[in-house]
C-alpha cells in the first residue's frame, strides 16, 4: 500500500511543527488519530521517520528524506488541482503568498482589499518569511507565490518584476547626514549605518548601496524589522536605509528625523513576484502581479515630504 496524500500532509506538518499536538492542530485532526497515521506509514515503509524526542520531534535521517519527497508529491498534486481549475477558467481555492517582512507591513493591506475583490472566490493565505527560507517554501510547494526582492538564484522559477522601489535616508535631527537637502550615494560610504539583522535582504542591500559609493558601513547595531530599525534612528543611535514605501507608515508619528532623498542615480529594489515555473497557473499568477503593480505605483502618493526630489516608485520595464 501505498501512503495516502493525507499522510504526507501528516507527516510534513509534523516535520514543521516538531509537536504531535501542533501538528495535529494544523491539520484539524486528533493528535491520537494523526500518531497513528504516521505511525502506519512508518510500518508501511519499514523505517521510523521521527524521533519521538522531548520536546521536540526530530526527523531521522530516513524520514527527512521522505519529508523532502512529500514537499514535492504535495506540490504535484495542488498543481493538478490547478491545472484542472485553470482548464475550466475557474478562479477559486486558496493561493498561498509568502512575503519577505519588509514589504509585508507596507504594501499588503491596501492589496489584499483590491485581491479579493477582484477574486472573490479565492482565499488568499499570507506567510512572512526571509528570503531564502521563503524560495525554500516556493520550491518546495508550501507557498504558491513569493513577493520579494532580487537579486536570488531563480533557477526553476518563473515571474514578473514588479516595481524599482527606491531607497530613502532616514537620519536622526542633528546627525551629519541629516542635513536639509538631497543625499549623494557617494554622502554614506563608510557610514555607520544601522542595518537589519542578518537573513534580512534589506541588510544586503544597504551593504550593496554603501559599497557601490565607496566602503561598506561598519556595523555593530541591527534589528529584527524594519519598525525596530526607525526607533533605532530616532533614539540617536544613528542613521539608515528605508524602502520609500515604508516612510508613510514609519514616520507618521515619528519625531526628530530627516528624510532625504537620492539624487541622480537613486538607489533601491526590485520587487518581483515569482512562482514556480511548473505551475499552470502562471497565466493567473501574471495578472496578480499587474494588480500589485499597480498597487505599487499608486503607493507614491502616500510617501510624505523628504528633503530633495520626491522618491518616486517607477516600473521595473518601462
Amino acid at each position: 500500500m501505498l501512503p495516502t496524500l493525507r499522510q504526507l500532509e501528516y507527516i510534513v506538518a509534523l516535520a514543521d511543527t516538531g509537536r504531535f499536538i501542533d501538528a495535529a492542530r494544523q491539520c484539524g485532526v486528533s493528535q491520537p488519530a494523526l500518531s497513528k497515521q504516521i505511525r502506519e506509514v512508518e510500518d508501511q515503509l519499514g523505517v521510523q521517520l521521527f524521533e519521538r524526542a522531548r520536546p521536540r520531534v526530530l526527523a531521522t535521517e530516513d524520514g527527512a528524506e521522505v519529508v523532502r519527497r512529500a514537499r514535492r508529491l504535495l506540490a504535484d498534486a495542488r498543481e493538478l488541482v490547478e491545472a484542472a481549475s485553470v482548464s475550466a477558467r475557474v478562479r477559486h481555492g486558496t493561493v498561498r503568498l509568502g512575503v519577505i517582512p519588509t514589504v509585508a507591513p507596507y504594501g499588503l493591506p491596501g492589496l489584499l482589499a483590491k485581491l479579493r475583490e477582484l477574486f472573490p472566490a479565492v482565499s488568499f493565505v499570507i506567510e512572512e518569511l526571509q528570503t531564502d527560507v521563503l524560495l525554500d517554501h516556493l520550491r518546495s510547494g508550501t507557498v504558491d507565490l513569493a513577493l520579494l526582492a532580487r537579486a536570488f538564484d531563480d533557477r526553476g522559477l518563473d515571474g514578473v518584476d514588479l516595481v524599482i522601489e527606491p531607497f530613502v535616508l532616514v537620519a536622526p535631527t542633528g546627525h551629519p547626514l541629516a542635513r536639509p537637502e538631497p543625499v549623494h550615494a557617494a554622502d554614506v560610504a563608510g557610514a555607520s549605518l544601522l542595518l537589519m539583522q542578518d537573513g534580512h535582504c534589506l541588510r544586503d542591500q544597504a551593504i550593496e548601496v554603501c559599497a557601490v559609493a565607496g566602503e561598506p558601513p561598519p556595523t555593530s547595531v541591527s534589528a529584527a524589522s524594519v519598525s525596530t530599525l526607525v526607533r533605532m534612528v530616532e533614539s540617536g543611535l544613528g542613521p539608515t536605509l528605508l524602502p520609500a514605501s515604508a516612510l508613510s507608515a514609519e514616520l507618521r508619528v515619528r519625531q526628530g528625523l530627516v528624510a532625504r532623498s537620492f539624487v541622480h542615480v537613486q538607489p533601491g529594489r526590485t520587487l518581483t513576484l515569482q512562482w514556480r515555473a511548473t505551475s499552470p497557473s502562471g497565466a493567473w499568477f501574471r495578472e496578480i502581479g499587474e494588480v500589485m503593480r499597480a498597487h505599487y505605483l499608486e503607493l507614491n502618493d502616500a510617501i510624505p515630504p523628504v528633503a530633495g526630489p520626491k522618491p518616486r516608485i517607477r516600473l521595473a520595464h518601462p
